[in-house]
């Protein structure tokens, strides 16, 4: 072997003890590297560092210094508690026999969260943001958080709060470049993930606008599940003061603008999640809502949003604000088609009123003023053309308004009003129908068609009870309707003033009564509807009604009367049973004196309206 090869080999070796020395790990004196640490922190973020456990040093691949046991304190308060700290050192600085900390690494961290301006950590986070606006001296570039966790305190209500499994990696390669941070934890027992992109810290530290782009996912099972994603991608400022005609600022602090996107399939579960009370989103489902937005410490605002709600797609405009931990949302929305069915309660076994206890807590958690306007709608099984409609939520009372609607050809409007007494709710009703077809509008409830013709009404109700079955027992108020140019099905009036003979002919189904005007007056106490004006007109006929209508019963008991015509015959029948399917019995016939009182009709003759 030549000299030369000897040499060649000799110094690979060198080289190759030296590499592997360099990126082994050497103990060295705990105290000593504390403190040569401790220096860079002090004096850019005036933070003390203490170490009970040993220290290591490794060159390779880049400089470090490995601590257990760590703590970081301002004054006599601990800041951070960490089994691990990883030092990372800028080359340059280590070779000038200076510390120049520009990435730590956090191994089974407990931090505890400023909990407001004069908290421990201000002077700190003051010092950081001076320096990264000013750009002076080397930045931190890497930050890894190794299952952390966070404790603070929630600034709405001051409740503690906890984020355990935080592993957290945020990256800054140089002043000019943007943040990249991702992070997965759980938080009040729900996991969720955190990744956000092209933040600029400099010119945010320096009140600067900087973009950004973020998004966050939530998934939990369970009987409090919550689930959904939002995404945003725009751009984020720290103002110095709030502008004047930002509804949404709540004073100084960062405001962010662009696009945002959020999804949830269980509204209510996430919104727990978050600590708001759900307010009237306690009824909805599956939500998502995209647009263009304002945000401020006071509130959002959506000048442009698209939201979906199951099937139901809306555009609009609104807004949003918490304070104290209540969510009060506003909103002006257009569809082109609403389905409204799963807002309506399931029906009663038997068909009965329900029993259930009322109550609107899960409603009146938060406040909702919202315009809706329709193309069309559908509310169970019936359908509306041009809707405009309002629901206010506040103070504990729900107020639904029905500004117009279309429906089977005529007009519908109304008011609904609910409101919280000690022993349960005040309910109270209003409203107006004009030119109604009611034969299509029986059909569309699926109730037997037997009147026809354009009605038009009005009604004025309330009630007070703690179950439907209390209220309807308890309504009162006054109602009235008006049909003109319709028929009756399953009953002739004209046969039934005829000879007793032809009596039974009148109540068969087949039979029809054609009426210039029918109307109708209620006065309703204690849940019973006392017809005070009831007339059926045409054909030469009048018919007279009278009796009433118990509502919590859904049964009638009334009676009409054929007025005598000319030739002095006249007629009379009961109709009674459930509302929907009475029983229609003769009472008695009034015949002239040429008919032979002999001929009667008979007692079984009875017929029911289909």
């Amino acid at each position: 072997m030549s000299r030369r090869t000897t040499l060649a080999l000799s110094g690979a070796v060198v080289a190759a003890l030296a590499l592997a020395a360099a990126s082994r790990s050497w103990t060295i004196a705990a105290p000593q590297a504390a403190a040569f640490a401790e220096r860079d922190l002090a004096r850019r973020y005036g933070l003390a560092l203490s170490v009970a456990g040993p220290a290591t040093v490794t060159l390779l691949p880049a400089p470090a210094l490995r601590f257990s046991g760590v703590r970081l304190s301002r004054g006599t308060h601990d800041l951070v508690a960490s089994e691990g700290l990883q030092v990372q050192l800028g080359l340059a600085g280590l070779l000038a026999g200076r510390a120049e900390i520009t990435g730590l690494v956090l191994e089974r961290a407990r931090i505890a969260l400023p909990s407001g301006a004069g908290s421990d950590w201000a002077e700190p986070a003051a010092r950081l943001a001076a320096r990264v606006a000013a750009g002076r001296g080397r930045h931190l570039r890497r930050l890894v958080l190794v299952d952390a966790t966070l404790t603070g305190r929630d600034p709405r209500t001051g409740r503690p709060e906890t984020v355990t499994g935080l592993n957290l990696a945020a990256n800054w390669p140089r002043p000019s470049a943007g943040l990249d941070l991702s992070a997965d934890f759980t938080w009040r027992g729900v996991p969720a993930a955190l990744t956000l992109s092209d933040l600029r810290p400099r010119e945010f530290a320096a009140g600067a606008e900087t973009p950004v782009t973020a998004a966050l996912a939530w998934s939990a099972t369970g009987p409090h599940a919550a689930e959904g994603s939002a995404e945003i991608e725009g751009s984020l400022v720290w103002a110095r003061t709030a502008p004047a005609d930002d509804a949404a600022a709540g004073g100084p602090g960062p405001r962010l603008s662009g696009q945002g996107r959020f999804a949830t399939p269980a509204l209510p579960g996430t919104l727990a999640w978050l600590g708001i009370a759900p307010g009237p989103a306690a009824l909805a489902g599956p939500v998502s809502l995209e647009g263009r937005f304002a945000a401020g410490p006071g509130g959002v605002e959506w000048p442009d949003i698209r939201v979906r709600i199951g099937d139901n797609r809306l555009e609009g405009a609104g807004a949003a604000t918490l304070a104290r931990g209540r969510l009060a949302v506003t909103g002006t929305l257009a569809a082109e088609r609403l389905d409204l069915s799963g807002f309506m309660p399931e029906p009663e076994p038997g068909g009965g009123w329900s029993r259930a206890p009322l109550a609107l807590d899960g409603l009146t958690r938060g406040d909702l003023d919202l315009r809706l306007s329709a193309a069309s709608a559908r509310l169970g099984p019936l359908e509306a053309q041009d809707v405009a409609a309002g629901l206010l939520v506040r103070d504990g009372t729900v107020e639904a308004t029905l500004g117009r609607a279309t429906v089977q050809g005529g007009t519908v409007k109304g008011r609904a009003a609910l409101a919280v007494l000690p022993a349960g709710l005040d309910a109270r009703l209003q409203g107006s129908a004009d030119r109604i077809d009611l034969g299509g509008l029986f059909a569309d409830l699926g109730w037997p068609r037997w009147i026809l013709g354009r009605a038009q009404g009005s009604v004025a109700l309330d009630s007070a009870g703690s179950s439907l079955a209390d209220l309807v027992g308890r309504l009162a108020g006054r109602a009235a309707a008006t049909v003109e140019g319709g028929e009756i099905l399953g009953l002739s009036l004209a046969d039934l003033a005829q000879r007793p003979e032809a009596a039974a002919t009148a109540l068969r189904r087949g039979g029809r009564t054609h009426f210039e005007r029918a109307r109708v007056s209620l006065t309703v106490n204690g849940g019973v509807a006392e017809i005070g004006q009831g007339q059926v007109r045409g054909g030469g006929l009048t018919a007279s009604l009278g009796g009433r209508v118990f509502l919590a019963e859904r049964r009638l008991g009334a009676e009409a009367r054929i007025e005598p015509g000319p030739d002095g015959r006249t007629g009379a029948f009961a109709i009674e049973g459930p509302w929907l399917r009475p029983a229609i019995r003769p009472l008695a016939v009034r015949l002239p004196a040429e008919t032979s009182p002999t001929k009667t009709l008979p007692a079984a003759a009875s017929a029911y309206a289909p």
